[in-house]
């Protein structure tokens, strides 16, 4: 799960000249070995969804955040320019098979340049920038969208490919079609996040992560849940229950720590932007099939909530929230727990990506598998470009300092706030009941 709370703001990138003449019109460029690529807008992709769902299915790897539904809700709620990068390759016969499909907006690097890029994802309420590529075609898919990217004089040519899993294929494939094509690309970020994976595909249990002394601590605070009500696990897999649950996901996550003034954003709730994209998205990845939310509720009320998305195989951590005023009892490492457990018994998961930013995050602590997220700038200019060398170094020059800056606080301010925070706490509390052990 998402534990950065680095929202952007979804309405005002900068406005450019588009690609289609309309909704429903596309460009169609020119490619290598009679591939053809198509700028769509999101309702000609959501017109799509037959082939969407075979390519899905024989993906090299698949990406939730490159779904319809996320066109959609971009397309809908927001302001941002976005570019629905189709490709085709004859089919044996007559007509077109859909062979990758990527989402790009157009949007400045994180660096704050005074430059245009597209990037992706889409946003900070998407983890996973990925193309979603035929496994049979992936280098030449790849290529085709670079090609198409060079060759659009309404596009940008560089490409902030954030989040890309750098130990799978699609990594491989990108970058031999940067190789293909003469283009250049530079990783200005790495870092790795947990993941969960089935022991065989398709079994119906998985092993336990966590270690066997955490196992049993998380014993004792479920049985110390269970003794002061009625303690459940509750699935919502219907879109008008997720629909009912997302609202109520948003009210327990404002009544915690990213609901506070000091950390004003950070919870959905109190950015209606974000609001309006968040919900447009989980509603219509519902109705897909694409996302379900797990609860677990202490006589009917959540005190931890979940929401997982999932693509092809692979389920994606989305976002969690859970009631603190019980957080000595876990419930948010107990709901994971019961959250795992369910979705690998349905037999249609094979791994469980966390979409964490990094390790630091709680989650690691239950789940040991890694998986190696890479940031990258992408120039496709034949050889790279002046500006493509200046973006690619301030990129690495801010990430290294947020990085410093995220270090220090982990390792020197929030311990001394902690422990300050728990100085109050006990004198506070002095004369009232005793804390449980």
């Amino acid at each position: 799960m998402d534990a950065s709370g680095d929202f952007k703001s979804l309405g005002t990138a900068e406005p450019v000249p588009a690609p289609s003449l309309d909704d429903t019109a596309s460009v169609r460029l020119p490619a290598p070995a009679e591939i053809s690529v198509e700028f769509a807008a999101a309702p000609r992709f959501r017109a799509l969804a037959a082939d969407w769902r075979r390519l899905v299915q024989r993906c090299t790897e698949p990406n939730v955040f490159m779904e319809p539904a996320i066109a959609g809700a971009i397309y809908t709620v927001t302001e941002t320019p976005l570019h629905v990068l189709l490709v085709w390759s004859p089919r044996a016969g007559g007509g077109a098979e859909l062979i990758g499909v990527w989402l790009l907006v157009s949007a400045r690097p994180s660096s704050r340049l005074p430059i245009r890029t597209l990037e992706a994802p889409c946003n900070s309420l998407t983890f996973l920038g990925s193309p979603v590529l035929d496994r049979d075609h992936a280098v030449a898919a790849l290529a085709a969208m670079l090609v198409a990217v060079a060759r659009n004089p309404a596009l940008p040519k560089l490409i902030c490919a954030n989040q890309i899993a750098a130990d799978g294929p699609v990594y491989s494939a990108l970058m031999a079609a940067v190789e293909r094509q003469g283009a250049r690309v530079v990783a200005v970020e790495r870092r790795q996040r947990a993941k969960f994976s089935a022991p065989v595909a398709g079994q119906s249990a998985p092993v336990h992560a966590a270690s066997s002394k955490r196992r049993a601590e998380m014993r004792r605070q479920r049985k110390r849940l269970a003794e002061r009500g009625d303690l459940r696990h509750v699935s919502y897999r219907k879109p008008e229950e997720i629909s009912a649950a997302f609202q109520e996901f948003v009210e327990l996550e404002a009544a915690g720590w990213k609901g506070r003034a000091s950390r004003r954003g950070r919870a959905i709730r109190n950015a209606p932007p974000l609001r309006t994209f968040a919900e447009t998205m989980i509603v219509g990845l519902a109705r897909d099939g694409c996302a379900g939310i797990e609860a677990l509720r202490l006589d009917g009320r959540a005190i931890a909530m979940n929401i997982w998305l999932r693509s092809g195989r692979t389920a994606f951590g989305w976002k969690m929230a859970y009631d603190e005023s019980y957080a000595k009892w876990g419930p948010g490492s107990l709901l994971m727990e019961a959250t795992t457990e369910s979705v690998f018994a349905e037999g249609a998961i094979d791994s469980f990506d966390s979409c964490n930013r990094d390790s630091s995050a709680a989650l690691a602590q239950l789940w040991p598998e890694r998986r190696e997220i890479a940031d990258l700038v992408i120039d496709v200019a034949p050889g790279g470009s002046i500006r493509g060398r200046l973006t690619a170094l301030s990129e690495t020059l801010f990430r290294q300092g947020r990085g410093w800056a995220r270090r220090t606080y982990k390792s020197h301010v929030k311990p001394v706030y902690l422990r300050a925070l728990a100085r109050l706490t006990t004198r506070a509390g002095s004369g009232t009941e005793g804390t449980e052990r």
